[in-house]
């Protein structure tokens, strides 16, 4: 700040540069962080009385007051400018630090301030920013992670921030004078040649904008000459000109007559121009006394837009918050409010859909989003499934579908015993055998089976007598988006004496791989086992290990699951197009014989999925095409008298 007082110096002003108190380190939290926010703007008040008290002495204009701070300091002067008595929070414990002024320095001398420099700071709330305070120059580097230049949070200190480009926005919303340097590669500082120019030219232009008349300048121009606008952007003009003495000034609004052609949108007096409905081309004009300047704007509409997710699975508990990503006719990503867009949902009873995307299950059954804008559409499935209490997925009674696998073994063999078992007529039994090396000291047994998990479990149990060693027992999942996911459970497999239930939360999942949001449906893919030994080089551990029951338990007290047949239905397929695997789904009115085939498009048959008695309902089946060649296939359902097909696309 020195260095910034000797520029300002150069140019004839009185500049001095302050030490404030926060009286604590590296403050966290909100209200320590306001706590130090308020004893910093309380001792910028004793500076600014200092200097109105020293006026004679320095030859200050007390008039006009300016206060510019960098991090922290211009967090200080932003919250000097615009925080008022009765905006502290209550929460500031103001008996033991004082009320806004202070205590110390110089009483009864005014604290008012001209303007202020914030440059790489930042405001707590941007509702303390009220019409008719100090106007505000943001200087802000766009890549900055401790003090984020617009609404965002701090690496540093873990709390909401509204940086330079924030505060700037707000300034021109409410007509507050302001101008802004914002910079693309610049993160917390940096660029301060720039700033030392910027700064001082913004005190200058309040300087002559308050003691000039709109006489003195010539040579007006606008920000843009030409604009090409998203119609649901909007942009905000600036004004400048030339002074009689030959230098550029930022224009407030106030000074400025704005207009434009009707047809393309509107504009208001502090120059924000929004576009209308429909994409057209015209102008915005803005006047200065006898010089009129223009800018040619075209706006343009969306191309397309797509629902995220588009496909997924809640319950009637669970509300799934939908987003939308819009882009133009040049692919270029736009954040659009989820608000502007007429969402529908085709099954009302099923769910339904609020304004800002948010969706709600009211019982089992699937419906579509249907999103609208401008003409153009999108959709979404969702499907709601619900189930309560404990909820058998696989008795683990045949090895059909599962495969075996490990890690570091030397040997491992799974086959079904009838000797050992926890309900049902048999159980896995698992012999396993590793030699212990320190350079692989990790063991483990994998039972891979793909099985499409119902609805939103909370828990996934398994029975499972051991060998007495400590072993850890694990899950695998991938969700709707592919990415994958641990569960883990909650204790050892130590117990040799019968089959112990083992369960691992569902919630809070681990997540392995994948970048976006978990969503249902989930797939289980396999149990792992991580085997405990003694960890001896090279000595050799082996054991058995049986498991059985692989059950998964949902919220209620209920036990099995509520799937309501009240319609017969077949639904399309998910994924689709699809490689190699897919699910069908289908709900029975009534219990009966179920026919479920796949045929080609010449309408020969390729395998029957399905052809038994099942119970009434709603049902899932999966299948293959790994076996057969990319095309359309047909896939029908029989069901007493009701029978349904649908099309599905198998793409390698």
């Amino acid at each position: 700040m020195g260095g910034f007082c000797n520029e300002f110096a150069k140019r004839g002003y009185a500049a001095a540069t302050i030490e404030y108190r926060l009286g604590i380190e590296s403050p966290k939290g909100v209200k320590t962080i306001l706590e130090a926010l308020l004893r910093g703007v309380q001792d910028t008040k004793a500076a600014v009385r200092f200097l109105r008290s020293k006026a004679a002495e320095y030859g200050i204009d007390t008039s006009r007051i300016y206060l510019m701070g960098s991090s922290a300091g211009s967090m200080i002067a932003l919250h000097y400018a615009y925080w008022d008595q009765d905006e502290i929070p209550s929460d500031i414990n103001q008996a033991k630090w004082g009320d806004i002024e202070g205590t110390s320095g110089n009483p009864g001398f005014p604290t008012a301030v001209k303007g202020i420099v914030n440059y790489c700071g930042a405001i707590l709330d941007l509702s303390w920013i009220d019409a008719g305070e100090p106007p505000v120059a943001n200087f802000h580097g766009l890549l900055d992670p401790v003090v984020p230049p617009d609404d965002g949070i701090s690496t540093d200190f873990g709390i909401r921030l509204r940086g330079g480009v924030a505060v700037s926005r707000a300034a021109t919303e409410l007509g507050i004078y302001n101008q802004g340097a914002f910079f693309p590669q610049m993160a917390h500082g940096g660029n301060e040649d720039s700033l030392r120019l910027f700064s001082t030219n913004f005190v200058y232009s309040l300087i002559v904008l308050s003691s000039s008349v709109p006489q003195d300048f010539n040579s007006m121009s606008l920000s843009a000459k030409s604009l090409k606008i998203f119609r649901y952007d909007n942009y905000t003009f600036t004004a400048s000109a030339i002074d009689k003495y030959g230098n550029r000034i930022i224009l407030p609004s106030s000074m400025i007559e704005y207009s434009c052609d009707s047809r393309i949108g509107s504009v208001t007096p502090t120059g924000i121009f929004t576009p209308g409905d429909l994409p057209d081309s015209g102008y915005v004009y803005a006047k200065l006394n006898n010089t009129t300047e223009s800018c040619f704007i075209k706006t343009y509409d969306l191309k397309f837009f797509e629902i995220r997710p588009n496909f997924v699975v809640t319950d009637t508990s669970r509300p799934i918050q939908l987003k939308i990503d819009t882009y133009d006719a040049d692919s270029l990503k736009h954040d659009l409010a989820i608000t502007r867009f007429q969402l529908t949902s085709t099954v009302p009873s099923v769910g339904t859909i609020d304004s800002n995307g948010v969706f709600s299950g009211n019982r089992s059954g699937t419906t579509k989003i249907i999103a609208v804008c401008s003409g153009y559409r999108d959709t979404c499935i969702i499907r709601v499934e619900n189930a309560s209490g404990m909820v058998l997925f696989d008795g683990l009674e045949s090895l059909n579908g599962w495969t075996f696998t490990g890690n570091n073994l030397d040997s491992l063999a799974v086959s079904l015993t009838p000797d050992e078992k926890s309900e049902g007529s048999t159980s896995f039994k698992i012999y396993y055998k590793f030699t212990y090396s320190s350079q692989n000291p990790s063991y483990w047994i994998y039972l891979n089976k793909d099985i499409l998990v119902y609805g939103i479990p909370d828990s996934i149990y398994l029975d499972i007598k051991s060998d007495g060693r400590k072993h850890k027992l694990f899950y695998r999942f991938t969700d709707a988006n592919q990415g994958s996911y641990r569960a883990s459970g909650k204790r050892y497999l130590d117990d040799s004496l019968s089959f112990a239930l083992i369960h691992a939360p569902m919630t809070g999942l681990a997540r392995i791989s994948g970048n976006s949001d978990l969503n249902y449906p989930l797939t289980h893919n396999r149990i792992e086992i991580q085997l405990a030994g003694t960890n001896v080089q090279g000595q050799s551990t082996s054991g058995t290990i049986y498991v059985d029951n692989l059950r998964f338990k949902y919220p209620g007290e209920g036990s099995g699951i509520d799937f309501p047949p009240s319609i017969f239905s077949l639904e399309q397929n998910y994924p689709n197009p699809f490689n190699p695997g897919t699910v069908i789904g289908f709900n029975l009115l009534e219990d009966g014989n179920v026919n479920l085939k796949i045929y080609d498009i010449l309408g020969r048959e390729v395998t029957t999925l399905i052809d038994r008695n099942m119970d009434a309902g709603y049902h899932t089946v999966q299948f293959n095409g790994s076996k057969l060649p990319s095309g359309i296939y047909l896939y029908r359902l029989q069901a007493n008298q009701n029978s349904s097909v649908k099309k599905m696309m198998l793409l390698k």
